[in-house]
């Protein structure tokens, strides 16, 4: 590469250099270099490529183009595809990306992260803003979870704002602590040296003063010296240049720069100039075939003013293809297209394409760009085209949707119908507040009911997967008032208001409109309408106390999925029956549901859910005493909404993972996350009455201030003993609610959640956590250390170790109280053991403090490797990961030997980098060959 071309960029040079250097030694990184159009972007890519190469790294380029949005996996693929060595082989063995999107990113995850643990690799990718909208969510997904192997990213960026799913991803990098480099103007100095490298001589004053006019930007003074490089032309006046001042080029092209370009075109023939006109309209690399299509010309015609432009730098070989040099070339031989003429070599596209056979979704570009008359075939044709996108770039299906919207007018028929599939999408990618203007700006229009009741469904439905229960519910009662609308579609609404309803607070209502929608569902065949809505019976029954109606409810819907598949079994009704199966303590079955309903969305790709499983395995590791591996769960989950940006589980998961920073006795940690949920809450997004109230009175009861978390709790007092979702999930939380409201003089409250934990014992006998929970409330209200003392043994036939630890230590207290020291010293001792085990620091904390001196746990002796100090800075689910891994496992792999999910696997790794100090599956390895190397030795 010239000395020139890396003229003023010697630090980010520098920093990329290092980057390559430690992914040699096994550390994985992106960066992100962000800067205006022609500011040097590419070149240090092209740079960080050849230093990769003499490094004996693989390396795998590729450029986004504007047609990329249209072809998923285009950009990440098209890098991979042209690697070297060849990074990734049998592309087609990978599957439709229609398919499943997200089985097709994971496994394409999984090939890579194979690769690298042979040979370190650069990606790079240009032009990152019109990444196509799969490769933008591969890059979500896969740059953080390859951070801990040998893989340089390296994303090139324009700075300028727009909306599109690669400047998103990025963001999302970003927000995640990936590092920009943002390439600023050249200054002066550099202006000078590049000038001076680019001519071959020093130059003079009025030189310099029209190269200070390029704002700095390399690309085009190169473009303003070439005819003085060459012996050309004479260049420009200074005043000859409009539309440069003092400010430096932006993403959007002057008239200035369009002049550059076209002055260092303008010795080309009139053949050439067309073709450079066509492949700026194609918008991609094209061939010379195509390009001649659009003129009506032979491509033989054309083939002189290819070679032409080749030797003129405007345009490249790309294997069979042509592409041009820059971009930027490209944009402004498009902008100096006068617009009727682009209009019609647009429609040209339209016939040239079809007959080559490209993608209906490159065609519906041009037809929108290029269409005058709306006739039905033509909007049916990209009504088709938006169906087809939808199933694996939903986004960029939502914006031709929007598109079409507004190039066919107000007053075409179909109008109403696309309008209302335009929302669906919308809402379906989470774009809710532009899909509620569209259906709101639809909805004055008026349409057929039919239709109404459809987009006013969408609304809800997204709404309701978005978090925005309340919202959800309005358009629901909307829909439902419509005269006229078919069962199956009434049945729909129905089933989305029940489960609206339930995280609203209003249990009776949801429990009427499920029993309605299950009603109309059946008799109209309706069956993910009636999966859906005995889902919700199951929620329903579960939170009014009935856990065995749950169970049996739950297993119906699950039955109906497996019976009838498609959108139903997508509805992963498994989700109710794993939680139903947990309020009974039939924790291994429930495990074993989470597991195989996890491996299914994986299967069916219905990434949505995915955060849902996390949040249930971490729930049911958190009541087992499993704290790390509950905290693995939830951030996994917590990881996989952010990445998704589905976030309706992010007020469940936040609180969660706040009463687990709780356990650790992390107060600090627990507010933070405690303040995440809330101001999710406060956007709308909402939860269940339990969570936040439940959480906020944990913290503050740790904090030391009772009185103000037994007024948190009276969202839940208030709704007894109707609603029990609380002790049906977490039986312990009745003896503690009881603690609490004893040590603030507040026994009527005692009294009524006594009452309620018996009445649900009652309901459901021989559920042992129920039955203990019950004995352990009644001692603590009436200070009886038998019933305590029953209440100990009765936890013994409970999987919820912690509580009988907390069983233990009440009636440990209740001993001293009486006297008994010794035998209060044992029980508090054994408490202390529990706890300690299970990772609950804050109550170990709490009772080594009761007996007044400082308690060691006493723990059973474990597997030799647990003996050495190293290892024991890992739980064991840690070093079960940690040892796979070093036996060169993938994530994928280590997720499947140990039934946990490729994210759950990933947040183990990321404790154990933290814990250890290591930053890559390398060191890791090296470090667990060292520990048994050193047990070897010692015998």
């Amino acid at each position: 590469m010239p000395v020139g071309r890396m003229v003023g960029r010697a630090a980010e040079l520098a920093r990329i250099r290092t980057a390559l250097d430690n992914t040699m030694a096994g550390v994985g990184e992106c960066l992100i270099i962000e800067g205006s159009p022609g500011i040097g972007k590419s070149r240090l890519l092209t740079a960080a490529s050849e230093y990769a190469t003499e490094l004996g790294m693989a390396t795998a380029t590729g450029r986004a183009t504007k047609l990329d949005h249209v072809a998923p996996l285009s950009t990440l693929l098209g890098a991979l595809r042209n690697s070297a060595p060849l990074v990734v082989d049998n592309f087609d063995q990978l599957g439709d990306p229609a398919s499943n999107r997200f089985w097709l990113i994971d496994q394409l995850g999984d090939r890579l992260e194979r690769y690298v643990a042979e040979r370190p690799l650069l990606i790079t990718l240009d032009n990152v803003q019109w990444a196509d909208e799969l490769t933008a969510l591969a890059l979500r997904l896969l740059v953080p979870s390859l951070t801990s192997s040998p893989v340089l990213w390296l994303l090139a960026c324009r700075t300028a704002p727009s909306r599109s799913p690669g400047r998103s991803a990025v963001e999302l990098l970003l927000q995640e602590g990936v590092e920009r480099l943002d390439l600023h103007p050249l200054d002066d100095e550099a202006v000078n040296a590049l000038c001076r490298e680019i001519l071959g001589t020093e130059p003079d004053r009025d030189l310099l003063a029209l190269a200070r006019r390029s704002g700095g930007n390399p690309f085009l003074l190169e473009e303003l010296l070439s005819g003085q490089r060459t012996g050309g032309g004479p260049l420009p006046a200074v005043d000859g240049l409009p539309g440069f001042g003092d400010r430096p080029i932006g993403a959007d092209l002057s008239a200035g720069f369009v002049d550059a370009v076209q002055r260092h075109l303008q010795s080309l023939s009139q053949d050439a100039h067309r073709l450079l006109e066509a492949g700026a309209v194609l918008g991609r690399p094209f061939t010379v075939h195509e390009a001649a299509g659009l003129w009506g010309r032979r491509a033989v015609e054309l083939v002189a003013a290819a070679e032409e432009a080749m030797q003129q730098d405007a345009l490249m070989e790309t294997g069979t293809e042509l592409a041009f040099r820059h971009d930027l070339i490209r944009e402004s031989v498009l902008s100096a297209i006068p617009g009727p003429v682009r209009k019609v070599l647009h429609r040209e596209a339209v016939t040239v394409l079809r007959a080559e056979n490209r993608p209906a979704s490159e065609i519906a570009e041009h037809l929108i760009r290029g269409s005058s008359h709306w006739n039905s075939q033509t909007v049916d044709a990209l009504r088709t085209t938006i169906t087809q996108l939808a199933r694996t770039s939903p986004s960029t299906a939502a914006d031709l949707a929007l598109r079409t919207l507004k190039a066919i007018g107000d007053d075409h028929p179909v109008r109403p119908r696309l309008a209302a599939e335009a929302v669906g999408l919308l809402s379906t990618v989470g774009r809710l507040s532009e899909a509620q203007e569209l259906g709101e700006s639809a909805l004055k229009t008026g349409m057929h009911p039919e239709t109404e009741a459809m987009l006013l469904y969408g609304l809800a439905s997204a709404l309701k997967h978005g978090g925005q229960d309340v919202a959800a519910v309005r358009y629901t009662e909307r829909a439902l008032a419509l005269p006229s609308v078919a069962d199956s579609v009434r049945a729909r609404v129905l089933a989305i208001q029940a489960h609206a309803l339930l995280n609203a607070g209003g249990l009776p209502e949801a429990a009427v409109s499920a029993d309605q929608a299950v009603l109309l569902a059946r008799s109209a065949a309706e069956y993910p309408s009636m999966a859906l809505g005995i889902a919700a019976q199951s929620i329903a029954a579960q939170s009014s106390g009935d856990i065995s109606g749950a169970i049996t409810l739950a297993g119906e819907a699950v039955q109906i999925a497996d019976e009838y598949g498609g959108e139903a079994a997508q509805l992963h009704p498994r989700l109710w029956l794993g939680s139903a199966m947990a309020a009974a303590d039939r924790f291994t079955e429930a495990a074993a549901v989470y597991e195989y309903g996890q491996r299914e969305a994986h299967r069916f790709g219905t990434a949505w859910s995915q955060p849902l499983w996390h949040y249930h395995r971490a729930e049911l590791w958190l009541a087992r005493g499993l704290v790390d591996d509950a905290v693995a769960e939830a951030e996994a989950g917590l990881r996989m909404a952010e990445q998704l940006t589905t976030m309706a589980m992010g007020v469940p998961l936040l609180a969660t993972l706040s009463r687990l920073a709780l356990c650790s006795g992390d107060l600090e940690t627990a507010r933070t996350r405690l303040e995440c949920a809330r101001r999710l809450d406060a956007d709308g997004i909402g939860s269940r009455v339990e969570d936040l109230a439940w959480c906020t009175a944990l913290l503050l009861e740790a904090e030391g201030r009772p009185e103000q978390a037994l007024e948190a709790l009276k969202p839940l007092l208030d709704g007894l003993p109707g609603r029990v979702l609380l002790f049906t999930q977490e039986p312990g939380a009745a003896p503690r609610v009881v603690r609490l409201a004893l040590r603030t003089g507040a026994r009527e409250i005692a009294s009524a959640v006594a009452d309620a934990i018996s009445g649900l014992s009652r309901r459901n006998p021989g559920f042992a956590s129920l039955a203990a929970a019950d004995t352990h409330t009644r001692g603590l209200l009436e200070g009886d250390p038998a019933m305590l003392r029953a209440a100990v043994e009765a936890y013994q036939d409970s999987p919820r170790t912690p509580l009988r630890a907390e069983a233990l230590e009440d009636l440990g207290a209740a001993m001293q109280h009486t006297g008994h020291r010794h035998e209060a010293t044992d029980l508090i001792r054994e408490a202390y053991d529990l706890f300690t085990t299970a990772g609950l620091r804050m109550d170990a904390d709490r009772v080594s403090e009761r007996l007044g001196r400082p308690l060691v746990a006493r723990t059973a002796a474990g597997p030799p490797q647990l003996a050495s100090l190293a290892w024991s800075q890992l739980t064991r689910s840690e070093i079960k990961v940690a040892r796979l891994v070093a036996e060169g496992l993938t994530n994928r792999e280590v997720a499947a030997r140990l039934f946990l999910s490729p994210h759950t696997v990933d947040s183990h790794l990321r404790h154990i980098f933290s814990k250890l100090g290591l930053s890559s599956r390398v060191a890791l390895t090296r470090w667990v060959l060292k520990q048994d190397a050193a047990a070897e030795a010692e015998g």
